[in-house]
C-alpha cells in the first residue's frame, strides 16, 4: 500500500495529463479510477522502478481509461437541456394527506353498508383472525364470510379505486 503513495505523490501531474487528453469535468475522476485499477491488477515491481513511478506506464493507464470513460459516455443517449422536464416530487406530507384522504373514502365506502357487512369487514380488517377462525367464533359459515368479504372488497375496489392507482402514482392532487 504503501507503494500507492508514492504513485499518488504525483497527483496533480496525473489530472494534467488527463486534461490533456481533453478531459476537464472527470479528469479527477479518471485519476482516481487508475489507482484503483493498478492497486487491484498491478504489482508494485511493475509500476515503481528504482523509487521512481513509471510514467510511461501511467501515462498508458491513464490514455486507456480515459479512453474507456469516452466510449461508455458515447452510449449514453444526450437529451438537449432544453427538452429535460423537471417534475417536482412530492412531498412526504402531501404523501400523508392524500393517504389520509383515501382511508376516509374507504371509512365512508364502508359506514354506508349494511351493518353485518360493516361488522364483518371490521372484524376481520382490524383483527389477526381468519376467516375459520371467524366463521368458529360467530357460528357464520365459512362461506358466507367468504363471498361477504369478497363483495365487501369488490365494493371498496369500485369506490376508491381510480383515487388508489392515483396514489400509487403519486398524482395526489388529483385524490379529492
Amino acid at each position: 500500500m504503501e507503494w500507492l503513495n508514492i504513485v499518488a505523490k504525483d497527483h496533480k501531474e496525473w489530472v494534467k495529463v488527463v486534461e490533456s487528453f481533453g478531459e476537464d469535468f472527470f479528469a479527477e475522476d479518471i485519476v482516481q479510477e487508475a489507482y484503483l485499477r493498478i492497486y487491484k491488477y498491478c504489482q508494485p515491481e511493475n509500476i515503481i522502478k528504482n523509487g521512481q513511478v513509471n510514467k510511461g506506464f501511467m501515462y498508458f493507464t491513464l490514455r486507456n481509461l480515459y479512453l474507456l470513460h469516452l466510449r461508455s459516455n458515447s452510449r449514453l443517449e444526450k437529451v438537449p437541456l432544453e427538452q429535460v422536464v423537471i417534475k417536482d416530487e412530492p412531498s412526504e406530507m402531501e404523501k400523508e394527506e392524500a393517504y389520509y384522504k383515501l382511508l376516509m373514502k374507504v371509512q365512508d365506502e364502508v359506514d354506508s353498508w349494511h351493518w353485518y357487512d360493516q361488522k364483518l369487514f371490521e372484524v376481520y380488517k382490524d383483527t389477526d383472525l381468519s376467516i375459520r377462525d371467524i366463521a368458529k367464533e360467530t357460528t357464520i359459515s365459512s362461506s358466507s364470510i367468504f363471498n361477504t368479504l369478497k363483495n365487501c372488497k369488490a365494493k371498496i375496489r369500485e369506490a376508491v379505486g381510480e383515487e388508489y392507482e392515483d396514489y400509487k402514482n403519486t398524482d395526489f392532487e388529483l385524490i379529492k
